[in-house]
């Protein structure tokens, strides 16, 4: 059709999208997700869409076609007119409008004073200072997602997690020296200064009590949970986090220096993900340019969390592998060859569908030997736990090349807490030149 040097046609994943400064039209015909358990992905596909529009798109006209226009919604855009066609049988609609939509403001807390705080003044003080250090790093390092109070101060056994404009409080078990009477008061006071200093409503305020864990797995569920998600970003990624029903939100803060290196690390690298939960490593590989990732998961909610976060970003699900399986037993049985694996397994976990009852301490030198003898040879493994008595066999020094980067992969918020997890980044042992 004489047409070859006006058509150029690529192949990629959403979010390989490039910006184009010229101005233009784009038409875009995405999933429709006509069955109900694609919709729940489908709608973060749509709004990865409008985030991609809102970023590098600005004054482009953009024609939508969908059979959905409650997903045309989550696009964000006001569509200026709305063309009923059809798709084969398909009742559809193509949604057209100006892309008018500015870059997503990041939004920045700000510090009152204190006022007259009779009860409470010591931790008052403390939340001050801290927030005068860590909103300033945080603002310079475009840091949305961090911690602002560790544990500090004995009497005040809290941590307090920023996540975008959210507050997640964790409230530890008292020690047996302090009555339940007088926890209670000194919490009551950490939520009432929360308030104050950071002038936030109880709405954007989430609570949850943490208590020792007995024979249970670290993520099981609260009964009382909401479900309700909400959308954070770190450097070019979005997660999806949940403050309700778990004891983590889906979004571990220690380790944003270590999905950061994934990034960096990843490009042109088949990406193992051992113990995946939400996937937001592998969401950091694939934006980094890996040819090819693999999740495994014993959870079957973890890996839809990790699906959903795949659409936020403008993944392809298809094009990502997701297997639900304990990950000693998958081990055992793949024979793929990766060049970057990431294992970050659970202290302990135990489920009712096996009877054996996982522990880190115990079982770390089987899993690693396994996840090794899928490494490529000059591939790297980064190995992490959360277990503070952690100590690594030396049957593995021996075996492989392992060194400790703990003290890289610590972001700047937790270095009050230097156990908070341990990393370890192994290799292949090279053979000496002959």
């Amino acid at each position: 059709a004489g047409l070859g040097d006006r058509i150029i046609v690529h192949h990629g994943e959403f979010f390989t999208l490039p910006s184009i400064k010229q101005k233009g039209l784009l038409i875009c015909n995405p999933p429709y997700g006509e069955r109900l358990s694609e919709k729940q992905l489908v709608k973060y596909l749509y709004r990865a869409f409008g985030s991609r529009l809102r970023s590098s798109f600005s004054g482009w006209k953009i024609a939508l076609f969908t059979s959905n226009p409650d997903l045309a919604d989550m696009v964000g855009m006001r569509w200026r007119d709305s063309i009923r066609l059809y798709n084969g049988p398909l009742s559809c609609r193509l949604f057209v409008g100006d892309n008018s939509m500015v870059p997503r403001d990041t939004f920045h807390w700000s510090i009152a004073p204190i006022g007259a705080i009779v009860e409470g003044i010591d931790f008052a003080n403390r939340l001050r200072k801290n927030l005068k250090q860590m909103l300033a790093w945080a603002r310079k390092n475009q840091v949305e997602c961090f911690r602002i109070y560790n544990r500090d101060l004995p009497e005040y056994n809290v941590s307090i997690d920023l996540y975008g404009k959210w507050v997640h409080v964790k409230e530890y078990a008292p020690p047996k020296t302090v009555d339940v009477a007088t926890a209670a008061r000194r919490f009551k006071e950490v939520l009432k200064i929360l308030r104050s200093i950071l002038s936030v409503g109880r709405d954007r305020i989430f609570i949850k009590t943490r208590k020792r864990q007995k024979r249970k797995s670290q993520y099981e569920k609260n009964k009382d949970g909401q479900g309700t998600l909400f959308e954070v970003h770190e450097g070019n990624c979005a997660f999806l986090v949940n403050f309700t029903d778990y004891l983590d939100t889906g979004l571990f803060l220690d380790h944003r220096n270590t999905r950061a290196l994934i990034g960096r690390l990843a490009k042109g690298a088949r990406f193992l993900n051992l113990y995946g939960h939400t996937g937001s490593a592998t969401v950091c590989a694939a934006l980094g340019g890996a040819r090819s990732t693999t999740t495994v998961d014993f959870s079957k909610t973890y890996l839809q969390w990790a699906r959903m976060n795949y659409c936020l970003n403008g993944m392809f699900v298809e094009n990502h592998s997701l297997i639900q399986m304990d990950c000693l037993d998958w081990l055992a049985k793949d024979r793929g060859t990766y060049d970057l694996i990431f294992v970050d397994p659970p202290t302990f976990s135990n489920t009712r569908s096996k009877a054996r009852v996982f522990n880190i301490q115990k079982e770390h030198v089987s899993l690693l030997t396994l996840a090794m003898q899928r490494l490529s040879r000059s591939g790297l493994l980064l190995f992490s736990t959360n277990f503070r008595s952690f100590r690594l066999d030396s049957e593995l020094l021996e075996l492989f090349d392992c060194r400790n980067m703990s003290n890289k992969t610590l972001p700047t918020d937790f270095k009050r807490n230097s156990r908070v997890h341990q990393c370890w980044q192994i290799r292949h042992c090279q053979e000496p030149n002959r």
